[in-house]
């Protein structure tokens, strides 16, 4: 599974790189990679938007079969109602995994590099060997008093290393090979910390640490965005699916994701809150854009349209067949 994380994290890291060069800033690099990863999603997006205006459109329908066996309980009942929906999405064209697993795959190969890269920028961002990382990170534990893997905190070291610099560069001479990290090293890493904040916000430490700082508006932002993407997405699904929009689960989950936000964002270095702050915010003007772009009731008239238009051409088809097999007939 490490070999995984470092292969996924290893191009994306590539890419924060050649943008932090281009730019010189780390949080400039880091929104352009995601603005980007948002227009490769798009496509999926977009096919999404349409399958949910569809599934509005059979709505009606699907209350119709409900309806019909309102009367009755249990299983058998519940069955039947299952098999004539599926035969309706069958005859109508519609499926609710239309796009398949791809864009979830697609979603999971992309969270995974990405984290990986912004949890560990000194090796996949500025390249450094495993060599000065090793001497890095054995004089972090010097600093701490315990190895960081011992704490739980070993895949965001690298970020905690970033966070006690000085105090870490301090303590090279009592760690073995120490002397491995050159002045030029020192100073590339500097370089890279100086770049490493936001009005001020030193975005390698962590909020819990510096509660009485602006640093907290860091988790509470994470949070804020995140209510913002999932009550949006949820105020859609009660309008396109009234009955799946009852369940107390989606309710459920539209509450816990932002305040798993704030609670992970707490407590990990402000540099991850800050993406997904403006991992958020792209999501959220993308939904509002797409949902202004492809309303569902002009989406509905154009699926409307293209289906006039295929039946016509299906009839057509079969009067053309037909005419011909007539003609060979006559022709005997």
């Amino acid at each position: 599974m490490a070999n995984l994380y470092s292969i996924l994290a290893y191009p994306f890291g590539l890419a924060l790189g050649w943008l932090y060069e281009l730019c010189h800033n780390y949080l400039i690099a880091l929104v352009v990679i995601t603005f980007v990863l948002r227009l490769i999603l798009l496509p999926t997006t977009i096919s999404q938007q349409k399958n949910s205006a569809k599934q509005m459109r059979l709505q009606a329908k699907v209350n119709k079969i409900r309806a019909k066996y309102a009367g009755q309980q249990g299983r058998e009942a519940q069955m039947k109602i299952s098999e004539e929906t599926q035969e309706l999405y069958r005859r109508e064209g519609f499926s609710a995994s239309q796009m398949g697993c791809l864009p979830l795959v697609f979603q999971m190969v992309v969270m995974m590099g990405l984290y990986g890269a912004i949890y560990s920028p000194l090796s996949y961002v500025l390249h450094l060997g495993k060599d000065v990382i090793a001497a890095l990170t054995a004089s972090y534990n010097v600093v701490t008093g315990a190895a960081e893997a011992a704490k739980g905190a070993a895949t965001r070291v690298e970020l905690n290393i970033l966070g006690r610099f000085s105090e870490v560069v301090n303590t090279l001479p009592q760690v073995e090979n120490g002397s491995i990290v050159t002045e030029d090293i020192v100073t590339k890493i500097q370089s890279f910390i100086d770049h490493f904040n936001i009005f001020g916000i030193d975005l390698t430490q962590v909020p819990k640490d510096n509660i009485k700082s602006v640093m907290i508006l860091i988790p509470i932002l994470a949070g804020l965005t995140a209510f913002l993407s999932a009550g949006f997405t949820y105020l859609k699904q009660r309008k396109t699916n009234p009955e799946m929009a009852k369940n107390p689960t989606m309710g459920c989950m539209t509450f816990m994701s932002p305040v798993i936000s704030v609670v992970f964002a707490f407590t990990l270095p402000a540099g991850i809150g800050f993406y997904w702050i403006i991992s958020n915010v792209l999501s959220f003007i993308q939904m509002v854009a797409l949902g202004a772009i492809y309303k569902p009731e002009d989406v509905i008239a154009q699926q409307m349209i293209e289906e006039t238009v295929q039946r016509r051409a299906r009839e057509e088809s079969v009067k053309k067949t037909k005419a011909l097999v007539e003609a060979q007939r006559n022709g005997q």
